[in-house]
């Protein structure tokens, strides 16, 4: 069974870890503040496709929002502005997913990310 507790403290910790706000977490995902707070503490469940987008912006697998699975990849990456909009967000989120299939990709020909 999923525990949306744990789940919301990954995702607290992944938004945590990049230095968002949950006002920016939510504003990219077109959602209440209020909400993000809610299922960070485990209070609410959330739709596959907020899962998706998590995912996306913080260049993690699915798998380890839903049960905490280590990554075999992680990317990470530093902002040099404390003014990032939800377009930006929303752009980040594209080059992640681009990241995410490439580390897939890479997993499938049993290759290597450091080759």
């Amino acid at each position: 069974m999923i525990n949306l507790v744990e789940i919301g403290n990954r995702i607290k910790t992944l938004r945590d870890e990049s230095n968002l706000t949950q006002t920016k977490v939510a504003e990219y995902l077109s959602l209440d503040q209020s909400m993000i707070a809610k299922i960070e503490k485990g209070e609410r469940n959330i739709t596959s496709d907020v899962i998706e987008k998590l995912s996306r912006l913080f260049c993690c697998t699915v798998d380890y929002i839903l049960s905490g699975a280590t990554p075999e990849q992680k990317c990470t990456i530093s902002f040099r502005t404390s003014s990032l909009t939800s377009d930006d967000l929303k752009s980040l989120a594209t080059i992640n997913k681009i990241v995410l299939n490439q580390f897939e990709m890479d997993k499938m020909l049993g290759g290597n990310v450091n080759d």
